[in-house]
């Protein structure tokens, strides 16, 4: 969500619109999430809940987000979109953004719970030291954006009320019903965290998603082999496909955790922007490094805590798996003949994904899908 909005064409571009986005009030930023969610991909001809139209719940009324908008832009030029002011006919169609699995993923790194120690100890004393000019910038928007009680404007984003008060409650309880997984990060303590498992859930997501893997990992070496048996079965991955599309929409239905999902992707987003290089509040840290998950393992040291040992798997994973499974969700799988685009040609785009997929998925887990007998049982994440 927010690496896209900051996308530029050229690096410094993006380091400028970065910049931005780091030093901007609040509200500028909760501006940008509400254009996102107005601008979302939304084609009414679609069932809702499917990928092209996710919901069909309104943003903030036009008249208020074209007068916070109008703010926005005369005091943050570039980075508030002209959809802002814009005919409602012209707002749709720009905006696509990652799974629940991107946010699930990039959580069970610990960051949420690690820069929540952050902006706590930083906050509440100088055991960390002054933060910067730009940290403290950082520190305000990410305190009051995602570690604070809804505003009193009804964002699209206020999540939180007497009956959700918990924002990581309500995001695991969506996990739960959309993977039947707990957080690999959290399952990790002694005392799992507390939130209601509802039902139903997709328990058998894990198994049905590994042997899909394993059939296209079978297709991917057969496509490299020049002599002996070919086990590749389209069949039998068009039917793990549909499977999985069926057990994910059964969840999406009247556009439900489409809200959830929104809002805790770009949630997790901007801690992995934040990561994505050596930012304001990574130097102010005295965390530098040359990666995302060595940068969390050293601010994680900071505040006396731990990463999770498979962060480096969980960020390679995080885009590709989205992007799979919103390409599940449109159903585009659930034939014989387009599952061959996941495999063939080797080292086309979608069979790169599918590969770094398998072996990131493998190392999270614990559970080789590169053997050549069929995956038994689920292996839990983490």
């Amino acid at each position: 969500m927010f690496r896209r909005i900051v996308a530029a064409p050229t690096d410094q571009q993006t380091r400028d619109r970065i910049r931005q986005l780091f030093m901007a009030h609040p509200l500028e930023v909760e501006t940008l999430l509400e254009i996102a969610w107005e601008t979302r991909v939304h084609d009414p001809q679609a069932d809702l809940g499917r990928p092209d139209h996710r919901s069909d719940l309104p943003g903030l009324p036009a008249s208020v987000l074209s007068t916070i908008g109008t703010f926005a832009t005369n005091n943050n030029t570039s980075l508030i979109s002209a959809a802002s002011t814009a005919p409602p006919s012209q707002r749709r169609g720009l905006t696509r953004w990652n799974h629940l699995i991107y946010a699930y993923l990039i959580e069970s790194t610990g960051v949420y719970e690690i820069f929540r120690k952050v902006v706590q100890d930083s906050l509440q004393g100088e055991r960390l030291g002054s933060p910067t000019a730009e940290s403290h910038l950082w520190l305000r928007i990410t305190e009051q954006l995602f570690y604070t009680d809804t505003p009193p404007l009804r964002f699209i984003t206020g999540l939180r009320s007497q009956i959700r008060p918990d924002f990581k409650a309500t995001f695991y309880n969506a996990c739960w019903r959309m993977f039947g997984m707990d957080s690999a990060y959290s399952s990790r303590n002694s005392q799992a965290y507390p939130y209601v498992k509802g039902e139903p859930a997709n328990t058998t997501f894990v198994a049905t998603l590994e042997y899909f893997l394993w059939e296209v990992w079978q297709a991917i070496i057969n496509q490299g082999n020049t002599s002996g048996p070919r086990t590749t079965d389209d069949a039998a991955i068009s039917n793990r496909a549909e499977q999985l599309h069926d057990m994910l929409m059964a969840r999406r239905q009247g556009g439900s955790l489409s809200r959830v999902e929104f809002w805790s992707v770009a949630m997790m987003d901007w801690f992995h922007l934040t990561l994505s290089f050596n930012s304001p509040i990574v130097v102010a840290l005295r965390a530098d490094a040359s990666s995302p998950q060595d940068r969390l393992k050293k601010i994680a040291e900071r505040v006396g805590m731990q990463s999770h040992r498979y962060t480096k798997s969980f960020f390679d994973l995080a885009d590709p798996l989205s992007h799979l499974l919103i390409q599940i969700e449109t159903g585009i799988y659930n034939n014989d003949l387009a599952v061959q685009a996941l495999y063939s040609p080797l080292g086309s785009t979608i069979e790169r994904a599918l590969r770094t997929i398998v072996t990131h998925w493998s190392i999270a887990t614990g559970h080789d899908l590169k053997v050549q007998s069929a995956p038994l049982k689920a292996a839990p994440v983490g």
